[in-house]
């Protein structure tokens, strides 16, 4: 059995900064399982997780997740990485402590913004270079925590549009194996082009001293309400409807008594009428904010206007 991972990139409205063959891309990463069978902790496979990312200026895709609890951080979707790497910083954070006896080190708990979750996978501790000197810098205008890479990309389908502000991960039933090893010539030491790889890192802190560090961007935590739409174009008219696809257990909309199906009507007092509007209103929705929301249940002459609150929870 072959499993293929793909992230499909289109060319519709591209935003400023991303080439149109970049966005054009489709990586296709076909792997053949070896030991493919998941473990029993994994609980998710099948299910597709909206996960929010943020274009870094460097074009870079940055998502955010929580390590044993801890957190928020902020990780790049790396393809080019072999591995999950996590700065030693974040690591201590985290409460993360290197193993002493092996090169990967288990990492309990990761949850990602938009609910996908993965348990007991292994990681690398250590400061990769690219982290070192970007941070430095300050080039990304966000301080970068690690990098998701092959070892936890592989477990997911993932669908990017540069369009929307949201990747679609779906669980696959497949754990990848690790990379090998590198070899190390001595105690303490790593092969020689890595050693030279890893020395721009310091060399990157001193043009930093010299030249200034870049201005990282101030970012407040959004409202969680733990909704998941589509926007519906109505053929009898111009303007769409927002259809909640999906709520999450235990989340404040499932508390205020939201389901599938539903319509958003308003929001704050405003008439939502696509997908913008909807985003506009809930734009600046703070944790522990209550929001007013209007939905429409069912269709045709059994339809009816609901209005409810919701206390927005802390989001990553």
């Amino acid at each position: 059995m072959d499993i293929s991972i793909s992230i499909e990139l289109t060319t519709r409205s591209i935003p400023s900064g991303i080439s149109r063959m970049k966005a054009a891309l489709i990586l296709f990463l076909a792997v053949t399982p070896i030991s493919a069978s998941c473990s029993a902790e994994d609980t998710g496979i099948g299910k597709s997780y909206q996960v929010p990312y943020r274009l870094t200026d460097t074009n870079h895709f940055l998502v955010r997740l929580r390590i044993n609890g801890k957190g928020p951080f902020n990780f790049l979707v790396d393809t080019g990485a072999p591995a999950f790497f996590i700065s030693t910083e974040t690591a201590k954070k985290s409460g993360l402590i290197p193993a002493k006896d092996s090169f990967w080190t288990r990492v309990g708990r990761v949850d990602f913004e938009g609910g996908a979750q993965l348990l007991g996978i292994r990681a690398r501790i250590e400061d990769p270079f690219q982290l070192v000197g970007m941070n430095a810098l300050g080039l990304p205008g966000a301080s970068i925590d690690g990098l998701i890479g092959y070892t936890v990309l592989a477990r997911f389908r993932i669908e990017l549009d540069p369009t929307k502000d949201r990747m679609t991960w779906t669980r696959l039933d497949f754990n990848p194996v690790d990379p090998p090893i590198p070899h190390r010539p001595e105690a303490g030491g790593g092969p020689p082009e890595l050693e030279a790889m890893n020395a721009l890192g310091p060399l990157a802190k001193g043009l930093a001293f010299l030249m200034g560090k870049q201005a990282e961007e101030q970012l407040h935590p959004r409202g969680f309400l733990g909704l998941e739409w589509s926007e519906i174009k109505e053929s009898s008219s111009t303007s769409a409807t927002i259809r909640i696809d999906r709520v999450l257990n235990g989340s404040p909309a499932d508390k205020a008594g939201i389901q599938e199906g539903d319509r958003i009507v308003r929001i704050g007092g405003k008439e939502v009428t696509g997908r913008s509007a909807a985003l506009a209103a809930l734009a600046n929705t703070h944790a522990g904010e209550a929001l007013n929301m209007t939905i429409r249940r069912g269709r045709g002459a059994q339809a009816k206007d609901i209005s409810l609150t919701i206390t927005a929870g802390e989001g990553l």
